[in-house]
């Protein structure tokens, strides 16, 4: 069976949404070998950035009651060369919110429907005052993905 790609793009603005980052991206490249995970920071993802990509992670912050800037600029600049070339890509994202995420989620759906990729996991929206749970949470949710997406489920 050939590897999988998978694209994991992120915005990690503070220490601890690093933390988020760098544990997933350790984990998945221990765990799972058979997937290549390509780590980019939102400022450095283009539409070329998803050729021969098989599935992809958005790790985000919740500002303002809405997904981070950075995030929206990513989604702004790649929306309309994504749109025809990535239909049915499956997707799987994260809020860190330190409010409640809703608004965070309810953007980046409408974007998802628009560019017609798969949620198949519900978002993980880790809400509120840091914890250390939230890496246990986001690591559990992104190795089910990882996993379905390596065996072909996703």
């Amino acid at each position: 069976m050939k590897s999988k790609t998978i694209l994991f793009i992120n915005h990690s603005p503070s220490k601890n949404t690093l933390r988020l980052t760098n544990h997933i991206k350790n984990k998945v490249k221990s765990l799972n070998p058979k997937i290549q995970l390509i780590t980019l920071n939102t400022n450095d993802t283009f539409v070329g950035s998803f050729d021969l990509v098989d599935a992809v992670i958005i790790g985000t912050v919740e500002n303002f009651g809405y997904m981070s800037g950075m995030t929206k600029d990513f989604f702004d600049r790649c929306f309309d060369g994504l749109k025809d070339k990535t239909q049915g890509l499956p997707i799987f994202y994260y809020v860190r919110a330190g409010l409640d995420g809703e608004g965070s989620q309810m953007a980046i759906n409408k974007i998802l429907i628009g560019l017609k990729w798969r949620q198949v996991l519900p978002p993980l929206i880790l809400k509120g005052e840091w914890s250390d749970n939230f890496i246990e949470l986001l690591e559990e949710k992104t190795l089910t993905f990882v996993n379905g997406v390596e065996m072909g489920v996703y």
